[in-house]
């Protein structure tokens, strides 16, 4: 793929173009084609463009994600003429010594793409090929995606651009050069003998070298395919989703951070359905205070106790950031950890919690976003695949459960981390409500008193039948600015609605405490 600077220059102004149309359309009809355009556009420069494109077939709250999916492998491959020399020059030898056979028409990923074939033995294997001359079209896309300016737009001060750029640089230094992700891959299959029903290819190590690598071809079903099984059988894929993930990221501290639909496969020949895991390019070791850390901010989300400040700073969250919204982290926690504050099924579909994250935190949310610190990028993209993978197969599952296991087996060490709220300091879980309360009486006798964990406050709508709502908006109260009021205060105790009838002596009474 040698491709100048100049033509490639000019593909990023084409992309640009298209993204910019994207943005401005409003026509449904023009959008849906300027969308074309750019998935084209990303599939034809490779490299970056179209791993972004990958990351965005994820975009679980938006639709049009969807729009994306075909870079996850269905992009347009390189053919097999520009591909057979590398395979020449790897083996030493003719492609046909090799291999049976060979599908020439490979499939495309973002710095490679793989070819199924048939050793000599009579083994299956996919050969994956690094395109030509991807390392150098890669490094240039560094610089002209303008590095990591466009998440953060303008806002550099206090944003710590040096290390997303070490942590970038690093991840794909190591994506590109495969004797790494083979050994990355033997790893993981090691630590994976442990996780019942996780998959990984085995690496033919003779045949692999630092542009090509050979394993093991394994059949599976897409996440799409999957996604029309049966209940049950969804079910059990959604648990051991979760289970193998949550020990990949708290048992063995060793994470496959590149978790886009072209990398997972489902297999569902056995009576439990199995996960296979492709591509082993971008993988991180978190150290263990740091699961630790994460584990306690957990914790602290289920039991109600605790300053999430603290181990926040420990985790290398810039505290000149944090320091402005510390009343708020709690209420943030709350809902980021949601899911394993239920103690049956969470059904990811019902989160919302991007639109309560700008709630709670309102323009201060550059502050919480900015002050992370980079490693955090590849957590945070095991959470997302999650979310992803079970949003899809609609089958929601006890996070709590899946999380019971780490937390008890760390318990002393969870112990020994401080978060002991400082008096005086808002912020903890102490200083959110703990209930929401629902009191209706009549002629001043209790006729209805309800409680529900206070986070019940976001979905308020449901708790209320449409007469009583309709009683409620007589009164000039807005259900959906209560909400936002109660995010924006970080749920703290207080009265929401109070509202009587003096014809019917009927008092309605809705507060937290």
């Amino acid at each position: 793929m040698a491709e100048s600077v100049l033509s490639r220059t000019l593909g990023y102004a084409d992309l640009a173009l298209r993204a910019r149309t994207l943005r401005r359309s409003t026509d449904h009809e023009v959008a849906a084609r300027a969308r074309d355009l750019l998935v084209e556009r990303m599939g034809k420069l490779r490299g970056l463009p179209q791993k972004m494109g990958q990351m965005l077939s994820m975009g679980g709250d938006d639709s049009r994600a969807a729009d994306f999916d075909r870079l996850t492998d269905r992009a347009e491959p390189l053919p097999f003429e520009e591909i057979e020399p590398i395979l020449r020059e790897a083996w030493s030898s003719e492609v046909s010594d090799v291999v049976q056979s060979i599908d020439t028409h490979g499939i495309a990923a973002s710095l490679g793409q793989v070819h199924r074939a048939t050793l000599k033995d009579g083994r299956d294997v996919a050969v994956k090929v690094q395109y030509p001359g991807i390392r150098k079209a890669a490094m240039r896309d560094l610089k002209m995606l303008g590095w990591l300016s466009a998440p953060v737009g303008d806002l550099r001060r206090g944003f710590d651009m040096h290390g997303y750029r070490a942590e970038v640089l690093r991840d794909l230094e190591e994506e590109l050069d495969y004797r790494i992700e083979a050994a990355h891959q033997i790893r993981f299959a090691e630590a994976a003998r442990g996780t019942p029903g996780w998959i990984v290819p085995e690496v033919i190590d003779s045949l692999s070298t630092d542009r090509v690598l050979v394993t093991t071809w394994i059949d599976g079903e897409r996440i799409a395919a999957a996604a029309e099984r049966s209940l049950e059988q969804r079910q059990s894929l959604a648990t051991t989703i979760i289970n193998g993930l949550f020990a990949n990221l708290f048992s063995t501290g060793f994470i496959h951070a590149d978790p886009h639909a072209g990398n997972y496969r489902f297999e569902f020949s056995r009576m439990s359905p199995r996960v296979v895991l492709l591509d082993y390019g971008s993988m991180f070791e978190l150290p263990i205070q740091n699961r630790l850390l994460i584990l306690k901010l957990i914790q602290m989300t289920m039991t109600g106790c605790g300053d999430p400040f603290k181990p926040l700073i420990a985790l290398g969250f810039n505290r000149d950031l944090l320091e402005p919204i510390r009343e708020k982290l709690a209420a943030v926690c709350g809902t980021i950890f949601e899911p394993f504050t239920n103690p049956g099924r969470f059904d990811v579909r019902q989160w919302n919690r991007r639109e309560r994250i700008a709630d709670i935190l309102g323009d201060d949310k550059w502050n919480f976003r900015m002050s992370g610190p980079p490693w955090l990028l590849f957590v945070m993209r095991v959470f997302h695949g999650l979310t992803y993978y079970l949003d899809k197969l609609d089958a929601p599952v006890s996070w709590s459960i899946a999380i019971r296991r780490h937390l008890n087996a760390n318990a002393s060490a969870l112990d020994a981390i401080d978060a002991t709220p400082e008096p005086e300091v808002a912020g903890a879980f102490e200083h959110q409500a703990r209930h929401l309360r629902i009191r209706v009486t009549e002629r001043g006798r209790e006729k209805v008193l309800l409680r529900f964990p206070a986070r019940s406050v976001d979905n308020l709508h449901e708790l209320m039948d449409d007469d009583l709502q309709a009683r409620i908006r007589e009164q000039g109260y807005n259900i959906d600015s209560i909400v936002k009021t109660v995010r924006r205060s970080a749920y703290q105790p207080q009265t929401l609605i109070r509202l009587s009838d003096a014809a019917t002596e009927k008092a309605i009474n809705v507060w937290l405490e």
